[in-house]
């Protein structure tokens, strides 16, 4: 896992952030805290309560792809 993979969530974060979207990780802080944001097909971020980007555990997320 690294900076700018993206995952797919694997359990609901909040009402707005659920399990199957897609997201990418922006900073790893350690081994099990990451964060990360998730974007919407027109560019802008899905958000919640006025957050868009989200501090969460590596282990509610499955890697998908890696970028080069």
């Amino acid at each position: 896992m690294k900076q700018y993979d993206t995952f797919i969530l694997k359990k609901d974060l909040n009402p707005a952030i659920k399990a199957g979207m897609i997201g990418v990780i922006l900073e790893i802080y350690s081994k099990d805290d990451i964060e990360v944001e998730f974007v919407k097909d027109d560019g802008t971020n899905y958000g919640y309560n006025s957050e868009y980007i989200f501090t969460i555990k590596k282990d509610i997320i499955e890697i998908v792809t890696k970028p080069d």
